[in-house]
């Protein structure tokens, strides 16, 4: 009986690997944010490594982490330099307007519009670093290319905004669930956004055998 329950093919065995691991890589990603310019590497490392780890079948999720960490780092970083005063920016524009709302009618439906409008933002925002773990571009090409899939799919774009926003007021009101829901946001956006990336990740590695075959 015993050696079913710790058979690492056991289902529980499994299941219990994997919530470790989610409590795991969601540490591993605030540790690499703490220099704040890290952000960019570090989702993308979460991301990469919940996809292929979490949901898939590879093994060494720590090992993966810092690697995609290591790979994306210059790219990241400069990613994020880009993002960070668009963030700023949006999250004073929100102080003045609730500032507003607590003032008149208007003011409250001026903040209330402002507050759904910023699921798009925030949904674009979901697909930058996913995108950047798992095809090569610069920063450039990564925003624009992003900006694009987010229009194509906006009801996904909606969605994943709709639950980071959500993550964000959860841990703002208890943040000990920062320590395990980074990673769970990486699983559930995982869902819709590999199937976005599948037909890009085909083409991609067509691409790669031809020139293989090629050479």
């Amino acid at each position: 009986m015993a050696g079913g329950i710790f058979n690492p093919e056991n289902g529980f065995y499994q299941v219990t690997g994997k919530m470790v691991d989610l409590f795991l890589l969601s540490v591993f990603w605030l540790l690499c944010c703490i220099p704040v310019v890290t952000i960019g590497p570090s989702t993308a490392a979460l991301y990469n490594t919940v996809a292929r780890c979490i949901r898939g079948s590879e093994r060494n999720s720590w090992g993966m982490f810092f690697r995609t960490f290591r790979e994306n780092l210059k790219v990241g970083i400069l990613t994020t330099l880009v993002l960070l005063p668009a963030a700023v920016l949006l999250v004073l524009l929100q102080g003045l307007l609730y500032q507003t709302a607590v003032v008149g009618q208007a003011g409250y439906v001026l903040y209330v519009a402002y507050q759904i409008f910023l699921l798009l933002p925030l949904g674009a925002l979901c697909y930058v670093f996913p995108v950047l773990s798992r095809f090569t571009f610069r920063t450039g090409g990564l925003l624009l290319n992003c900006s694009k899939l987010a229009m194509a799919h906006l009801p996904s774009t909606v969605g994943m905004g709709l639950l980071l926003a959500l993550a964000i007021w959860v841990c703002s009101h208890m943040p000990v669930l920062a320590a395990i829901l980074p990673a769970l946001l990486a699983l559930f956006h995982s869902f819709p956004l590999e199937r976005i990336f599948r037909p890009y990740i085909r083409a991609q590695r067509a691409a790669e055998w031809e020139e293989e075959s090629r050479e």
